[in-house]
């Protein structure tokens, strides 16, 4: 049996009530791409010697809190494709209004280009698969996420925001793993554009579509037997902290329910994802339908990748063609010792079954922006 190393991380800077009484300041802050200035989506942040840290949004904000003794402490910004760069705290004049610049590692794609042709996607792929078991935990684990959920209609002009905390149980990314969740906690504001068809809007959703590592099934790129429905172009590599990673693009000519595990066929099915050289470890994954897409992140905790960041984005059709759903999911907490068990969950139900307790959020999730 593997040696697993046993600890809980908050990743997220939404910790407990404890965490909530060491903090004393509130870093607020900006990530720009140094060449464009435009804002960096989903970087990653952590504090040195910590297991502390958040992500930026989509358009490269962030805020996270800082604890007594912090400031001999630097903050780390990593990116797929930017070089990594560390920020002594202590050196920070103002808290409120950080602004950080990430340089584009374009030295090493022209360096790299000469080898693209002799480069095979579809191996790399395997060896990705064949090292699941490596890379990803294969016993049980706990998962808490923050989900922030936006529905907008661009014609009637109404916007509907549900935020949730989402306690999750998965078995490990062995096959036939189960994945199950509790939805803790929503609380919601804005005018529902879906209100009329009832729809449940199921937070957890994105989750179970993104991670295709923890699939039962392993459909899409993920099942070797599939390999030879998709067609792949190797794109390139780019950096991601101290590693390199393979691009790798790829599109399914005939998608099918059998190829991508969804209800319906649907009109194209494509993706790209990121493994590193080293240890062929994937650690973002891009999926792309007619009806939706999203993104997951991993990131190495201890021995092993966990998803830290997913997102993703909803249409419909018909009446409601101009609606359009936005998740933001975010690790909060990951346990790895004191497993709790979740036989059966209550993830699709309708959200609105779920009582919006404001006392819970402000014992649990202090540092949280209010509503």
């Amino acid at each position: 049996m593997k040696k697993i190393c046993t600890f809980i991380i908050i990743i997220f800077s939404f910790g407990n009530t404890l965490y909530s009484q060491q903090q004393f300041a509130k870093l607020i802050g900006k990530v720009n791409d140094s060449e464009t200035n435009q804002g960096i989506p989903y970087v990653s942040i952590s504090i040195t010697n910590s297991t502390r840290g958040t992500a930026t949004n989509e358009i490269g904000d962030f805020f996270i809190f800082l604890r007594e003794g912090d400031n001999s402490e630097k903050l780390k910004f990593s990116s797929i494709g930017y070089i990594t760069k560390y920020l002594s705290i202590n050196s920070i004049p103002d808290i409120q209004n950080i602004a950080v610049e990430l340089e584009p590692d374009t030295k090493l794609l022209k360096e790299v280009v000469i080898a693209k042709q002799a480069i095979n996607p579809v191996e790399i792929i395997e060896d990705a698969i064949n090292s699941l078991d490596k890379n990803y935990l294969y016993q049980p684990f706990n998962l808490e996420f923050y989900s922030k959920l936006e529905a907008k209609n661009v014609v009637e002009k109404k916007s509907f925001v549900i935020e949730s905390i989402l306690f999750g149980y998965c078995e490990g990314y062995e096959k036939s793993a189960m994945k199950n969740f509790n939805v803790l906690a929503n609380r919601s504001e804005g005018e529902n554009p879906l209100e009329e068809m009832n729809y449940p809007y199921w937070p957890s959703l994105e989750i179970h579509r993104a991670d295709v590592i923890s699939d039962p099934e392993k459909t899409g790129i993920l099942n070797i037997k599939n390999l030879d429905k998709f067609e792949f172009k190797y794109n390139g590599i780019a950096t991601f902290d101290t590693d390199t990673t393979y691009i790798i693009e790829y599109f399914a000519p005939k998608p099918s329910k059998k190829i991508t595990g969804y209800e319906r066929v649907t009109s194209f099915y494509k993706g790209v994802v990121y493994i590193t050289t080293s240890t062929f470890a994937i650690i973002r994954h891009d999926i792309e339908t007619d009806g939706f897409s999203h993104s997951i992140y991993y990131k190495k905790m201890g021995d092993y990748y966990f998803p830290y960041m997913i997102t993703g984005s909803r249409g419909f059709d018909g009446d409601y063609l101009f609606t359009r759903i936005k998740n933001e999911i975010i690790l909060t907490n990951l346990r790895l010792e004191d497993i709790q068990k979740i036989e059966l969950g209550n993830e699709f139900r309708s959200i609105f079954e779920i009582p919006d307790d404001p006392e819970y959020w402000e014992i649990n999730h202090p540092n949280l922006p209010n509503k």
